[in-house]
């Protein structure tokens, strides 16, 4: 019997916004492997979701109803890839780089503010970068001057010693142990912008970025790193990123999805 995927995507309409996918539909078609998309963002019936049926379900988005309806699949026993439980936790950006400072991997020195009046109070000490706890594309994160105004809205509040670095982030896309290292321009909202290869890459940025990965339970997997004075600091862990600028990229989740597949009897979703 044929298998069948679906990713669970958000903004399906916008173009080039899951750029992964068509690669990776094609690759997976050798296979006889189908793969489908479904946004639920759209809304979806409880407690089914009318997901479509599939032997495995890739979630990729972190809005709020992609993450109910990639919840829902797990407690009915659907398989994931990653699993719900490391997807929903790296959406929590304090609890991702308090597991990664754990795991003795550079991160930057981080304050938790629950409102304005906490980040105001931690601004007094000097500049810091702020974002949201639970925040994606960069949206909403800036670097605040001693003394300026707070968020005035939101929260709780990532607020971060600022790293010094050239205005670029050093990106790693990987899929268990297998990293590619590209490099873009910071700008807060914007997903699409140029990546570039990166040469003779620092070591350490695959090698953290894999140790990270495990440290969080995640297969899939995007890491943004700094580099600074003394090396690289991991600023950011992603879940399933669209692997951008990487062109083995598809052909590596093609595989882990193989391997994650279910022997060929029948789906193991939520049926008909």
């Amino acid at each position: 019997m044929r298998s069948r995927v679906c990713a669970l995507v958000e903004a399906a309409g916008i173009p080039g916004r899951n750029p992964l996918l068509p690669p990776l539909a094609a690759i997976l078609a050798r296979d006889d492997i189908e793969l489908v998309t479904w946004d639920p963002t759209g809304g979806f019936p409880l407690p089914r979701t009318g997901a479509p049926d599939a032997d495995l379900y890739l979630v990729k988005g972190d809005d709020p109803a992609v993450l109910t309806a990639a919840g829902c699949l797990a407690d009915g026993g659907a398989r994931l890839l990653n699993s719900f439980e490391a997807t929903a936790a790296a959406t929590d950006k304090g609890r991702t780089l308090a597991r990664l400072a754990r795991a003795g991997i550079p991160v930057p020195a981080t304050e938790v503010a629950a409102d304005a009046r906490g980040v105001g109070a931690l601004l007094a000490a000097g500049p810091r970068f702020v974002k949201p706890v639970r925040g994606a594309h960069g949206h909403g994160a800036r670097l605040l001057e001693a003394g300026a105004a707070a968020p005035a809205e939101g929260g709780p509040w990532l607020v971060q010693e600022p790293i010094a670095g050239d205005g670029r982030d050093h990106k790693v896309y990987g899929v268990g142990g297998r990293t590619a290292v590209r490099r873009m321009r910071f700008t807060p909202g914007v997903v699409d912008a140029a990546r570039e290869p990166v040469a003779d890459p620092d070591p350490r940025l695959s090698r953290w970025a894999v140790a990270a990965a495990e440290a969080c339970g995640l297969v899939c997997f995007g890491a943004d790193f700094i580099v600074g004075p003394g090396g690289p600091v991991l600023v950011d862990l992603n879940a399933f990123p669209g692997y951008r600028g990487v062109e083995a990229g598809p052909a590596w989740v093609a595989e882990a999805v193989r391997a994650a597949l279910p022997p060929r009897q029948g789906g193991v979703g939520e049926g008909p």
